[in-house]
């Protein structure tokens, strides 16, 4: 679904399409665990912003293939965010993901593959993937409650709240903050730099 393939590629995995990329990220998750390059034991994933809506989906759908996964302020309730024409970007992303508020066709497809509407429980204890996700409370973007929300939800219905399970659930928000944990006049982010955030389940 990215633009670098070229815009059909792109085209391919936005909208009614948007399933593709979900399905685009397990495909090569299970080619590499199929061929022996990696294992679900060492296995992990990353996603930011839309990416992480991919790799919520991907959690939802197999959670098995993962070790581990870091979401960064994640994209994990796309229905609710565009059902609400007040938040900033609701208008203008409706040629991205479509307009749920008026095409019941748009409604059912962000519903079948939003992270946050297709909670389940991850597996079985030993099989579960740790997961981290961060949010800024600045995020105008993907709004602190998005992430935070999704959380709760993993702790309530995922398994997380089963003390006996050793996968970890942790929540990292900073609220002084925005998209890509950027400050005034720096939108590169800190990712990079935080290492206790990306490894803290390895």
């Amino acid at each position: 679904g990215g633009g670098e393939l070229g815009r059909e590629w792109y085209a391919g995995g936005k909208g009614k399409n948007k399933s593709n990329s979900v399905t685009d990220l397990l495909s090569c998750a299970q080619f590499l665990l199929e061929k022996g390059w990696a294992t679900p034991e060492r296995l992990a994933i990353t996603g930011v912003s839309a990416g992480g809506l991919v790799v919520g989906a991907a959690l939802n759908r197999s959670p098995e293939y993962f070790r581990a996964a870091a979401l960064h302020v994640p994209f994990v309730d796309p229905l609710s965010a565009m059902l609400s024409p007040d938040l900033p970007l609701t208008r203008v992303e409706t040629a991205e993901w479509g307009a749920p508020a008026t095409d019941p066709a748009d409604y059912a497809t962000i519903r079948s593959y939003a992270p946050y509407d297709n909670i389940r429980r991850m597996g079985a204890d030993s099989q579960m993937p740790s997961i981290l996700v961060t949010a800024g409370g600045l995020d105008q973007r993907v709004s602190v409650w998005q992430p935070a929300k999704w959380v709760a939800l993993l702790r309530e219905q995922g398994g997380y709240a089963d003390s006996a399970t050793a996968s970890k659930l942790l929540f990292l928000p900073t609220m002084n903050k925005g998209h890509f944990y950027s400050e005034s006049g720096n939108t590169t982010g800190d990712y990079a730099g935080n290492g206790f955030a990306n490894a803290h389940s390895l």
